[in-house]
């Protein structure tokens, strides 16, 4: 007879049951982070590192100041941070970056190109830096 199924069945079973809600867990994950804001930015990011050139720095540099100012107010309040300009910006986001970077020195071309006159620009490896300071926070 077939009943009662033996125990060797019923730990296969089992073990097939946990292996397709394992996979169901990781196909959700994977689809809600590619519906996310996180997703959208790292994109725009990719895009903006292969697109960037001397031509087309100082573009860059105003689009990344747009998407720090988005990511902070996603990741934080607005009342926190959206007030915030020059060197006080800078500073919150030195204070709020886990990985350290050191936003003061290097991420002035964020608070200074976008009110610069157009012959102003950054130099690709600066823009580079901030997209991967970016990126980084991002993650």
């Amino acid at each position: 007879s077939a009943w009662p199924i033996s125990f060797s069945l019923w730990l296969v079973l089992i073990g097939l049951f946990l292996v397709f809600v394992l996979a169901c867990a990781i196909l959700i994950r994977k689809i809600l982070f590619l519906r996310s804001w996180k997703n959208d930015t790292l994109k725009k990011l990719q895009r903006l590192e292969q697109d960037l050139s001397e031509e087309t720095s100082r573009e860059s540099v105003i689009a990344l100041s747009e998407y720090v100012r988005r990511i902070a107010v996603k990741q934080y309040s607005r009342e926190e941070c959206a007030g915030l300009m020059g060197q006080s910006w800078l500073k919150w986001l030195k204070e709020k970056d886990v990985k350290a970077f050191d936003w003061e020195a290097k991420g002035a071309p964020l608070v200074e190109i976008p009110y610069a006159p157009s012959y102003m620009s950054a130099s690709v490896a600066e823009v580079k830096e901030l997209i991967h300071a970016i990126r980084s926070w991002v993650r």
